[in-house]
């Protein structure tokens, strides 16, 4: 059984191709939310910034805002940030939902 189907996710995740930029403490890169969720992101990065697990990220679009969230796991070029989870981030992302889908 391929590992993506044996993960079982919180909430329902919607393909995106939101443009954006991910800064942390070791550096900063643009890239593509590649998928979107009420709790957390996967992010393509453009430029490796060496974000680890556990590391605290800063997500700005024009779309969804400003975000802030913790990386949960990175594979490649993409990493998956878990959303800190506010009614502001709640709010954000129920807009986006209702404006650009």
């Amino acid at each position: 059984m391929p590992y993506k189907d044996s993960v079982q996710r919180v909430s329902t995740r919607t393909q995106t191709q939101i443009t954006g930029n991910v800064s942390c403490k070791t550096g900063s890169s643009n890239g593509i939310v590649k998928d979107l969720s009420e709790e957390g992101i996967c992010f393509q990065l453009f430029f490796d910034i060496g974000a680890r697990t556990g590391q605290e990220v800063t997500i700005r679009s024009a779309e969804l805002g400003l975000l802030t969230g913790i990386v949960r796991w990175n594979r490649g070029d993409r990493i998956g940030i878990k959303l800190k989870l506010s009614s502001n981030t709640a709010a954000q992302i129920a807009s986006y939902y209702k404006i650009f889908r």
